[in-house]
């Protein structure tokens, strides 16, 4: 069997080193739990960047000829159709295709005539993805629209060989996301009579939400019976199916539908009393409601072990594979872990620490002076260079933009600010075409970012990316496991300085400005790879003057 994995590499390529070695390891693991039942079935593997993660998670998809493969975001689902695209069979969710039956108008197939009860039976375009997807040797979805099937569809997806996860570091936050109830203000004015109260626990909302359920189930009976005397009598049902909705069936079936996603919000928290939640509601008039699990190592588990008979995580860290095991709902003996080092020398992958003060929500106004000087003196430092700047929030970055519009126009000039995650794509594509040395601004794009060579000579982190305690579950989270958080910063961390040298013949300086970062790794070095390390120890033998 030796070389087996190695066969299936993406043809045109010829596995590097790092990728030799991680493929024989994992051939190894293969045969082991084909061998024995009690094996290990949940694969943690790390690799840096730059060594082609999406290259091995082809190869066992390709070798497997049975597998799903879920990435972190469409951004990346984008790139392995581009890459892998005669390989992969790529599905979205329904708002990512049109519906084929309004020519001249784009209507998402979420919105169109297929969500008929009983057709138009027309195989739109992400019907006929699904089903390509379904039928072909590897399925490949986001984590998000993967996990939104099985829990909140029912989906029942067949039992494949192989689940890929690729970064696999956002698995725990995808699910929260995922298995969280919420309702907006419109929402609960339609079901539950108005806004409601902000209480201090979750389980003080059951009692006010279960007598809800009953009441909302009845309505759903009501709207069902409604549309089957919404049919025309004696209709041949070929002929019903290509009439367009009426616009009588067009408000039931709106009302249906949502009748349907408010009942299963509800049942789920109503029903979930053994589930720890965490309640997520600003304070800011027309807030949403957030009823959000605490862990999900449960769910986690089910889907990991429902889905394939393995599963592979990979990722350039995803920290210690306890902490993995714990999260996912798994014992440490249930996983095995692999790891390769960085292939890239030092000079080619810096860290300059830049240090402006120890940065916090309540240090930051006062520092921000600082803190955009530095930017300034680094940006005039890379006059012709393409560069990141990572800042911690979208507020953060548009101060940034108009400190720089006064201070530094000719700089602020070269500034693309991605203002949400749903611009990030326009404003990659805005980066990579100009011919400018521009430079991107964002609070988002620490991971899943691809910008090798000169799209991407030089970054700055301006700030630790601790996870926010201003968020309840964020601070929950660390009250129930406080190296999670420290664990979660450092993922952060080794995603943005990730961004900076891709390839073997690629090189980018990365800035960190923060002075946390020092009493960081004092306090943490047990937590990160001895790749990351290496650069950060390098950083600080320097001082930040002489740099």
């Amino acid at each position: 069997m030796s070389g087996a994995l190695r066969e299936h590499f993406p043809a045109g390529f010829t596995p590097r080193p790092e990728q030799a070695r991680l493929l024989d390891a994992l051939e190894d693991a293969l045969a082991e739990a084909d061998a024995d039942a009690k094996a290990p079935r949940l694969f943690v593997v790390e690799a840096p960047p730059g060594v082609g993660k999406s290259h091995l998670a082809v190869t066992l998809a390709r070798w497997s000829d049975n597998a799903y493969l879920l990435t972190s975001q469409k951004l990346l689902q984008d790139q392995y159709d581009r890459e892998f695209g005669d390989v992969v069979q790529v599905v979205k969710g329904r708002d990512n295709y049109a519906c084929e039956r309004y020519p001249d108008a784009r209507v998402p197939t979420s919105l169109g005539l297929c969500r008929r009860p009983r057709g138009p039976i027309c195989q739109c375009p992400y019907a006929r993805a699904k089903a390509a997807a379904l039928a072909g040797p590897v399925f490949c979805a986001n984590t998000w629209y993967f996990a939104t099937l099985r829990h909140w569809h029912a989906e029942q997806l067949p039992r494949r060989r192989l689940l890929i996860v690729d970064e696999a570091h956002n698995l725990e936050g995808q699910l929260v996301s995922v298995y969280a109830v919420r309702f907006t203000a419109a929402e609960m004015k339609e079901w539950f009579g108005g806004t409601l109260p902000r209480l201090d626990t979750a389980d003080e909302y059951r009692p006010l939400l279960a007598p809800h359920v009953e009441r909302l189930d009845a309505e759903l009976e009501a709207v069902g019976r409604a549309l089957e005397a919404v049919r025309p009598p004696d209709l041949e049902p070929d002929v019903f199916l290509q009439m367009p909705p009426s616009r009588e069936e067009v408000v039931l079936l709106e009302r249906r539908d949502a009748l349907d996603s408010a009942l299963a919000r509800l049942r789920a928290f109503v029903e979930g009393e053994a589930t720890e939640w965490v309640v997520r509601y600003p304070p800011e008039p027309g807030a949403t409601l957030e009823l959000t699990p605490l862990g999900v190592a449960g769910e986690a588990r089910a889907l990991l072990t429902e889905c394939a008979e393995v599963t592979v995580l990979l990722s350039a860290y995803l920290g210690p594979a306890t902490a993995v095991a714990e999260t996912l709902g798994f014992e440490a003996d249930d996983v095995r872990a692999f790891a390769t080092p960085s292939p890239f020398p030092l000079e080619q992958r810096p860290i300059v620490y830049r240090p402006v003060g120890a940065l916090s929500r309540a240090s930051l106004p006062a520092l921000e002076p600082a803190l955009f000087a530095e930017i300034v003196g680094i940006l005039g430092a890379h006059p012709r260079d393409k560069g990141l700047i990572h800042v911690a929030s979208y507020a953060v970055a548009r101060r940034l933009m108009a400190d720089l519009a006064r201070r530094a126009p000719a700089e602020a000039r070269r500034l693309i600010f991605a203002e949400s995650s749903d611009a990030k794509a326009a404003a990659l594509e805005r980066h990579r075409a100009s011919a400018a040395p521009t430079v991107l601004v964002s609070p988002s794009l620490r991971e899943g970012v691809d910008l090798p060579d000169d799209f991407l000579r030089f970054q700055i982190v301006t700030k630790m990316p601790y996870p926010d305690l201003g968020d309840p579950w964020t601070a929950a989270r660390r009250a129930r496991d406080p190296r999670w958080y420290a664990v979660e910063t450092a993922k952060a961390l080794v995603q943005a300085y990730g961004r900076s040298c891709r390839h073997a013949a690629d090189y980018g300086v990365t800035y960190v400005l923060d002075a946390q970062f020092e009493r960081f790794l004092q306090h943490n070095r047990p937590l990160l790879p001895e790749w990351f390390l290496d650069a950060a120890h390098a950083a600080l033998r320097v001082s930040p003057f002489d740099s």
